[in-house]
């Protein structure tokens, strides 16, 4: 990620997750991981899930009655550059799949769940997976590229098949609360397969067919 997208990001987070804001720290963890399945230290994603965690705390958890976000609330006492307040803003959660690298070296994604090819920027590091890898994380776009989020969480390639099967209906949609509920409910997939990982895969991702009716 930028640096300069991260530090803002950093301050956002460090600003309402102390003081008056920890007990809205402590409710908000417990309910993202209600959905996602409980982290623990011991596991090998565990920092990407809190990175996931803290990207999810400042710019999609809703706080308060106000309908704001914490990025949003923090936008209106601070003055923030335009550039990057509007790149914030248009960052994009979804199921991606890393497809290697460019003729030109720089690394390319599929949005699954939108259905576009992302290229990141010519600068950005190497993301630690292999091509093929499908993930569930965050991009944006800063001063005419791409960038990848910290925070994401590799899926078990075995389970292609049906992720993609239930991205393509949630597509079609159009519809940012069924798109966060897929996300979410693919997360605690993977954590469930993680906890039990004898079982074969596709009996532990099942996206049952009433799954989106019973969302809305």
């Amino acid at each position: 990620m930028h640096e300069s997208l991260r530090h803002l990001l950093e301050k956002v987070l460090t600003q309402y997750s102390r003081d008056e804001f920890y007990d809205t720290l402590l409710k908000a963890k417990e309910d993202y991981f209600l959905k996602t399945g409980k982290a623990f230290e011991e596991d090998e994603d565990y920092e990407s899930r809190m990175a996931s965690f803290n990207d999810w705390y400042v710019l999609q958890y809703l706080p308060d009655t106000s309908g704001l976000t914490f990025f949003e609330q923090y936008t209106v006492g601070h003055e923030v550059l335009a550039d990057l307040k509007e790149s914030i803003e248009i960052t994009n959660h979804s199921l991606f799949e890393y497809t290697g690298t460019s003729f030109r070296g720089q690394h390319l994604l599929k949005d699954i769940l939108h259905d576009e090819k992302i290229t990141l920027s010519k600068v950005h590091s190497t993301p630690s997976m292999v091509k093929g890898d499908l993930f569930i994380g965050r991009t944006t776009f800063y001063r005419e590229e791409n960038y990848l989020y910290n925070g994401l969480r590799i899926m078990p390639k075995e389970a292609r098949s049906p992720m993609k099967k239930e991205a393509k209906k949630v597509r079609k949609l159009n519809d940012r609360k069924q798109e966060l509920d897929f996300l979410f409910f693919t997360e605690a997939l993977k954590t469930k397969w993680q906890r039990y990982g004898h079982v074969d895969v596709n009996k532990i991702f099942v996206f049952p067919e009433n799954r989106i009716n019973s969302t809305l």
